[in-house]
């Protein structure tokens, strides 16, 4: 999904690839509201795994609202990106956060545990709502494909922000214990792979340019 900015000319399919990746970005949203009320409802008693990050670092409570902070900005930060000479890319850039929001949902399915905090999954961040399944952490994830998605000859600053972001969310999830270590190693790779795996096959530029 590289090219120069001076070739950012919509085809005559970027509308209907648009509407397309809206519907399943919509889905997705569905999908993981659905996946965390089935856990909450057959395992209420999901356990609570001990996590060496945890022991090792100081629990802070105050930088759970950067997690939310760093991940809007990555959002803001992307969308810049792309109406800056890359609106050709936006449709590609929808489905694959629908993509990995699909992939999160059920395999959040897989391992069901209780949140890390005392409360069992209580309100957190500056968005506060009950989200049940821990793995992989949507933030790292979501942020992490920001960073994959914008290109850093086309745009260094906004990829070394980015990059800014995501030292942030790590932290911040971490100290504040918004997720355990492995959920944010799980989100990262799932990003990885989703950038990576369904980037070149989503919308290829024939079907965008």
């Amino acid at each position: 999904m590289r090219g120069p900015a001076s070739s950012d000319v919509r085809g005559p399919h970027w509308t209907r690839n648009l509407l397309v990746a809206i519907g399943v970005l919509l889905l997705s949203g569905v999908a993981a509201r659905s996946s965390s009320s089935l856990i909450d409802v057959w395992y209420p008693d999901r356990p609570k795994p001990p996590d060496f990050l945890f022991d090792l670092l100081p629990y802070i409570a105050w930088p759970q609202y950067l997690t939310d902070l760093a991940l809007i900005a990555a959002l803001v930060l992307l969308i810049t990106y792309a109406l800056r000479g890359h609106t050709r890319e936006i449709p590609k850039m929808i489905m694959l956060f629908a993509i990995m929001e699909l992939l999160r949902a059920t395999i959040n399915l897989l391992t069901p545990l209780a949140g890390p905090l005392a409360s069992n999954q209580s309100l957190y961040g500056i968005f506060p709502f009950h989200q049940y399944g821990e793995f992989p952490s949507g933030h790292a994830a979501s942020v992490y494909l920001a960073f994959l998605l914008v290109d850093r000859e086309q745009a260094p600053g906004i990829r070394i922000a980015l990059g800014v972001c995501l030292v942030v969310e790590i932290v911040a999830l971490l100290v504040s214990h918004g997720h355990y270590s492995i959920d944010i190693v799980g989100g990262l790779l799932l990003s990885y792979f989703v950038f990576h795996w369904f980037g070149p096959r989503v919308f290829p530029a024939s079907d965008t340019a």
